[in-house]
């Protein structure tokens, strides 16, 4: 309540001390109160009375309703009771209110400072201090209120909010004829912003995002539901952005006189104006922010990239990366045309040879269950020659020689990124024609997206996704919905399963999957995302027995050793649930595979891979392993464990034909681009001699070459996937907003774990 008492008297004061000093101003003597000396028709000892200015009297009102609705709204219980912050807002609003009331005196002694023999007779300088000045305050203004430590942020990535703020108050004051009110108008907007920021923050934990201007409707439907409670560093931001204001005000000020304008003076503010905006436009469009100035969000907690590297760069750079390129000289005609020419190419090649006739009639008949398992950060980094250690990588997984297919599998994700590679394989779409930052599920609208599990589901299989985390992370519970799973199994579904390092054991999902076949004896086609195996490494939790210590070049790396026997755990359990499998009076097959490395075996790559091709060099670090595996004897398959390389986008479509199961039109055409493309990622993509090529990369090959028929393939591919994905007409960008921040850990609540 004091905070209601301190801003009412406030306001009071505003417009009583702009009365006042606007009589004071009247009782002054000419030169004291800044008028035009040498006035004949005025008294010896009193200037002219000034009239009140309208622009004066609104942005004076402007202030004192701020001051009004501080009261009102903490009257109701909805600001911080915090006497200081509440005092320098007041304080602030206060002397604004009152220099705007005041305006006309004001005016007249700014000018008189200006003015040839003033103190500082330049006055357009004097006005370009004050914008500078202006873009200062505002830039505070825009960020106190949800970033509260502003030395955490980024230096240069300060610098450049700062410049996009001025630069666009000077572009307004100058289209508006050098007056103030416009920019001023752009101050108090982004305090504004700030706030609508710090309520997204305190109830999702997440900074507001390009995709949420997509979802308005949505976050109005829920938004009565909070409470909005203005902190203390609200008001700061308040008293900030009332400076910025009055300083664009105080730039107006030094307006040529009427006298003194001129049409040649009117183009040139509309010049520097339209330059300074069509400057800023420029920038924000032709400057890619992730790649050249290195604004990269981190989408899993984008929170600290806002706060490190302010709103206005990080929010820039997340909209720059969200729009889906699209394929040069495309058109939905020629997307539907190369759809039809490679599902031809299928027909022709690929369906009517013998073992898929024969896998074809044994689906069927039999329906088996299928089981995807896209275990966390499981890799073999032996291929790191043995890390130096002696290290032969996951014994039991490396040894299964029964497997229908096996092989390395190219992802899209390096370190983290885990959303990406499950898109990848649910859906057959590639990341390399989304570009890099971009998360499918967080940004794009999937819900005619076709996929694995409305595939299966309309196959008559019932259809489950298990993770034992949050659901909301990375806005599984809304795609998997959208999806067409019939059920998805969160942490809430393992209350008391079994944890390592206190995440669920893959042991733990694999027991619940054995319950669900147990269940229900139809066929049903499990996704199982596992946690176990999530970094980071330095938890020292594993137990005694459970810990290894490889030397990697004789010293001994707590992380590493971690990772390593996190991955011995895995390898162990999968050996335990194939051996289950076996044992069922069931058909199953299983798809099992990493979704991305650890974050560390970059410095491995560097130091011991030297001299070696630039895109080989890259790709070791975006490979893991898949084998696919079946407890039962696969028609036209010799199950032995053939080598066959690809990547994620192709894994699910490869599964489907070589269990027989039915294909539609893109898989279809991924089978037949996989000929002359085998493996495509963010990284690269791989020809049919087995060459790799950096994305981007300028191929000068001879016609017909592999490296030329791979560079084809891969353009014809971006046109098709841009029609599968956003052909359907229903909007780019995702309807249902993640409901609350990704965390980490499966026993705190969504949003707990704080940015440091």
């Amino acid at each position: 309540m004091v905070v209601a008492i301190i801003s009412f008297i406030a306001a009071v004061a505003s417009i009583a001390l702009g009365v006042f000093a606007n009589r004071r101003f009247a009782a002054l003597p000419a030169e004291e109160a800044g008028a035009p000396a040498g006035n004949a028709d005025a008294p010896a000892n009193r200037t002219k009375a000034l009239p009140f200015r309208t622009s004066g009297i609104v942005w004076g009102v402007v202030f004192t309703a701020l001051q009004v609705f501080i009261g009102v709204w903490a009257a109701l219980g909805l600001v911080q009771n915090d006497v200081l912050s509440s005092l320098i807002m007041n304080l602030v609003l206060t002397a604004c209110a009152v220099a705007c009331f005041t305006r006309p005196h004001l005016t007249a002694r700014l000018r008189a400072l200006t003015a040839e023999g003033g103190r500082f007779p330049h006055p357009l300088a004097a006005s370009i201090i004050a914008l500078v000045l202006a873009g200062v305050f505002a830039t505070f203004g825009l960020e106190i209120p949800s970033n509260h430590d502003i030395t955490w942020m980024y230096p240069l990535c300060l610098l450049l909010e700062f410049a996009l703020i001025t630069v666009a108050m000077a572009g307004l004051f100058f289209i508006s004829q050098r007056r103030g009110g416009a920019s001023a108008f752009l101050a108090l907007a982004l305090c504004m912003l700030g706030i609508a920021e710090y309520f997204v923050i305190l109830f999702k934990s997440m900074p507001i995002q390009p995709g949420d201007l997509f979802a308005l409707s949505t976050a109005a439907a829920v938004s009565a539901g909070y409470t909005y409670t203005l902190s203390a560093y609200c008001l700061y931001g308040i008293a900030l952005a009332a400076v910025a204001a009055l300083l664009c005000l105080a730039a107006g000020a030094w307006r040529p006189e009427r006298a003194q304008r001129s049409r040649r003076g009117l183009v040139i503010n509309l010049i520097v104006g339209v330059l300074c905006l069509a400057g800023i436009t420029a920038h924000v469009t032709l400057i890619d922010y992730y790649n050249t100035l290195g604004i990269q969000i981190y989408t899993w907690r984008p929170l600290e990239s806002y706060y490190r590297q302010g709103y206005l760069p990080s929010f820039i750079s997340s909209a720059q990366t969200i729009i889906p390129p699209k394929p040069k000289n495309y058109s939905t005609g020629t997307a539907e045309k190369l759809l039809d020419e490679y599902v031809a190419t299928y027909d022709e090649q690929d369906a009517a040879n013998e073992a898929r006739t024969q896998a074809t009639a044994q689906f069927d008949e039999e329906k088996p269950t299928v089981i995807a398992i896209m275990n966390e950060t499981f890799s073999d980094l032996s291929i790191y020659q043995n890390l130096h250690a002696g290290y032969e990588g996951p014994t039991f997984f490396k040894s299964i020689s029964d497997a229908v297919a096996r092989g390395t599998l190219y992802v899209s994700a390096y370190g983290g990124g885990t959303c990406n590679t499950e898109f990848e394989f649910l859906t057959g779409n590639s990341m390399a024609y989304l570009g890099n930052g971009v998360y499918p599920y967080s940004t794009y609208n999937l819900t005619q997206t076709k996929n694995l599990a409305q595939q299966f589901s309309d196959l008559g299989y019932a259809t489950t996704a298990m993770h034992p985390n949050h659901g909301t992370n990375w806005n599984r519970e809304n795609v998997y919905r959208d999806f067409g799973f019939d059920n998805f199994l969160t942490i809430n579904d393992f209350a008391d399963a079994d944890r390592l390092r206190g995440m669920v054991t893959d042991e733990a999902t694999y027991d619940k999957i054995l319950d669900l076949l147990n269940e229900n004896s139809d066929p049903q086609f499990i996704f199982d995302v596992t946690m176990q195996n999530h970094s980071g490494y330095e938890t020292g939790l594993l137990p005694y027995d459970k810990q290894v210590n490889y030397l990697v070049d004789g010293v001994s790396d707590p992380e590493v050793n971690e990772y390593l026997a996190l991955i011995q755990e895995s390898d162990r359990a999968l050996e335990e649930f194939l051996s289950k499998l076996e044992k069922l009076d069931r058909k199953v097959v299983l798809v099992f595979f990493g979704d991305h490395q650890p974050f560390f075996p970059d410095t491995y790559n560097d130091a011991w891979f030297t001299n070696e091709d630039e895109a080989v060099h890259a790709e070791r670090l975006w490979q893991t392993d898949y084998v696919i595996w079946a407890n039962y004897d696969v028609a036209g398959s010799s199950q032995t464990s053939e080598q066959v390389d690809t990547s994620t986008n192709y894994l699910g479509s490869m599964l489907l034909e070589l269990i027989g199961a039915p294909l539609t039109d893109y898989q279809k055409a991924q089978i037949a681009a996989r000929t002359e493309m085998p493996a495509i990622n963010t990284t690269g993509y791989c020809d049919a001699d087995g060459t790799w090529f950096l994305t981007g990369e300028k191929i000068d090959a001879p016609e017909g070459s592999a490296a030329e028929r791979a560079a084809t393939t891969r353009y014809d591919l971006s046109m098709i996937q841009y029609f599968e994905l956003f052909g359907h007409g229903d909007g780019i960008f995702t309807k249902h907003q993640q409901d609350a921040a990704n965390e980490t850990d499966p026993n705190l609540a969504p949003g707990t774990t704080k940015i440091k």
